[in-house]
């Protein structure tokens, strides 16, 4: 009986076959991935056990599979059934039509840094002033690639080897390990605390201030609350303080929030044009929040306060790319026109009633028919905001429930993927986050299931 080494196919006989000249990749990195897969069998034999299917085929299909892995595309387009709006795990806020079709744009040649009008080299901060401006009341904006970045690069313009005066409890960790503390400290500034975890009071400022001091800093707890005992000092007395006492005033707001969130039955969110009335010289807030633009670091302010971090070297580092800047210029444009809740995917999705998603998970439940063999169930459920803004409030939903909490994985493995929440061993996929375009493929999806 002929040994199971020799029932392995050679290197070449795998190379003809025909999946593996669809891939289209250099000959030997195809070849690697062959000898491989190979020598995974022959391991196996080896030791005693299966090698599993070992014909030409079957080896080839293996290997393509591990090639497609490692360089085929992994950023990849999905469906978000879990109703959290701004999921940070899924690329937070989805873009707007007009702001994917402005980045499409901007990926060709552009004026990015070049003045039509004068036929010279222009400023790409420029795109974005006007309606940054409009839209906060700021005299002046800049834009950088995240809101952690605005901050480092705000502190490392205006306190470098000086003091920052932070509340205690507002010394946070602002998310994947990122923690004000750390930010103050890298960018050479001291941080100076202030007050108690849950109570800092006006005088508590007042009395950290010395020579030394460059600025107050407010950082909003966007990703968490205290609640019960506590004081917080109105912006606006901290503005008081810091312009008696000669210091920056410095708003880190996080969420971008530009709309009125207790119209749709959520805890008010700090806004920037608030920030900015209140008297803060620099307000910092991200674009792909609850802005629901790109991910982009937003700072606004004074224009004496803004001019040096224009300036500073770290700028070039920290400054958005052509596509960045396009597609946030368009999202800012529907708040211009007044179009936000019906075109910012963000603000539709947060707007959208009970009985609208009702309606939808009831026609979801209806179009699997036969199919979801009578168990599948519309349930009530909350939607989370997410995504580090509007810590805890969530707004009500119906969801498809489907008995089947195995389903989850296969949804995950679909072609686009498929993300659902897993609750007491079952599946709910809430309409509020599936886009109406991508209902289909979630259907179709289910119905192979």
């Amino acid at each position: 009986m002929p040994h199971p080494l020799r029932s392995l196919p050679s290197v070449d006989r795998v190379l003809s076959q025909p999946v593996i000249a669809a891939l289209g990749l250099p000959a030997e990195l195809v070849a690697d991935a062959v000898r491989e897969e190979l020598g995974e069998r022959r391991a196996a034999i080896l030791a005693g056990g299966a090698a599993g299917e070992s014909s030409p085929e079957a080896i080839a299909g293996a290997a393509a599979q591990r090639l497609r892995a490692a360089f085929g595309p992994s950023l990849r387009p999905v469906i978000n059934a879990t109703g959290v709006v701004i999921h940070t795990n899924l690329g937070r806020a989805p873009l707007s039509g007009a702001a994917v079709a402005a980045m499409q744009e901007a990926a060709r040649y552009s004026n990015l840094e070049f003045d039509l009008e004068a036929g010279a080299r222009g400023s790409r901060a420029h795109h974005l002033d006007a309606p940054l401006r409009a839209l906060t009341g700021a005299e002046a904006s800049l834009v950088v690639n995240n809101n952690a970045a605005a901050l480092y690069l705000t502190l490392a313009a205006h306190a470098r080897e000086r003091e920052v005066i932070v509340s205690r409890g507002q010394a946070v960790e602002i998310g994947g390990g990122f923690r004000i503390p750390d930010v103050l400290r890298q960018s050479g500034a001291a941080l100076v605390e202030v007050g108690a975890t849950n109570r800092t009071r006006a005088a508590d400022y007042e009395q950290a201030i010395t020579e030394l001091t460059a600025a107050l800093l407010r950082v909003h707890s966007s990703n968490f609350r205290i609640v019960g005992f506590t004081e917080e000092t109105a912006l606006s007395e901290m503005a008081s303080i810091a312009r008696e006492r000669g210091t920056l005033l410095i708003d880190d707001i996080g969420s971008g929030c530009l709309l009125e969130t207790r119209a749709y039955g959520l805890t008010h969110e700090p806004t920037p044009q608030e920030s900015v009335a209140a008297g803060a010289d620099l307000v910092l807030f991200s674009g792909d929040k609850l802005l629901g633009g790109p991910q982009a670091g937003i700072i606004v302010g004074r224009e004496a306060a803004v001019a040096p971090l224009r300036s500073h070297p770290l700028m070039r580092a920290l400054r958005p790319d052509k596509t960045t800047i396009a597609a946030l210029g368009a999202t800012l444009r529907h708040y211009l026109r007044g179009e936000a809740e019906s075109e910012v995917p963000v603000w539709r999705m947060i707007a959208a009633g009970a009985d609208e998603l009702r309606e939808r998970a009831e026609a979801w439940q209806a179009a699997l028919g036969r199919v979801a063999l009578g168990r599948g169930e519309v349930v009530a459920d909350q939607s989370p905001i997410g995504g580090g803004s509007l810590p805890g409030e969530t707004r009500p939903t119906f969801a498809l429930r489907l008995p089947d909490a195995g389903l989850a994985a296969r949804l995950r493995r679909n072609d686009p993927p498929i993300i659902a929440r897993v609750v007491d061993d079952g599946v709910q996929l809430d309409p509020r986050t599936v886009l109406p375009e991508q209902e289909s493929a979630l259907l179709e999806a289910l119905r192979a299931r």
